[in-house]
């Protein structure tokens, strides 16, 4: 069965591989992949710049903002993130992400899907370093603001059974 669902899924989804959604032409989309990739790296530089507090920056400011994490909501709107990453900003000194092999995938004008693995180094105020790595997801949306994470999924592996 669970090869049939696959199958079914790849079959219906092939046709679809390559092409631009039907309202963005090629040039559209490729502005969009670059303005968006543009986004990313300015994530992670005001990380490393100004600690945690510069995500708030870059979500979305409204109800419809959240934010899961290994399967979890973790964030159901804006207001919780808010709380969360001003706790956390009294106790972290810096954050240093990386994005590896960033995917951008334009959906329809204005709203394109990030994928990437990432590795993330976070100090805390006593020097103590902790390190993730694993999979983030999510949807940007261009905004009067430029570009905004809309929602978010990362995902870290599992360790490894004994």
């Amino acid at each position: 069965m669970r090869t049939t669902r696959f199958l079914l899924f790849a079959f219906l989804t092939t046709g679809a591989c390559g092409r631009e959604p039907p309202d963005l032409d090629g040039a559209h989309a490729d502005a969009m992949r670059d303005s968006v990739r543009q986004f990313a790296v300015q994530i992670a530089r005001d990380l490393a710049r100004d600690g945690p507090a510069a995500w708030l920056r870059h979500f979305e400011r409204d109800a419809a903002f959240f934010m899961a994490s290994d399967g979890v909501l973790v964030f159901p709107d804006h207001d919780s993130a808010t709380v969360f990453v001003e706790g956390l900003a009294r106790a972290v000194s810096s954050v240093d992400l990386e994005w590896i092999d960033l995917r951008v995938e334009p959906v329809a004008p204005g709203l394109a899907v990030i994928a990437s693995a990432y590795h993330e180094a976070i100090t805390d105020t006593a020097g103590a370093t902790t390190t993730f790595s694993g999979y983030v997801t999510g949807l940007a949306r261009h905004t009067d603001r430029g570009w905004r994470l809309r929602d978010l999924h990362w995902s870290s592996p599992a360790p490894p059974r004994p």
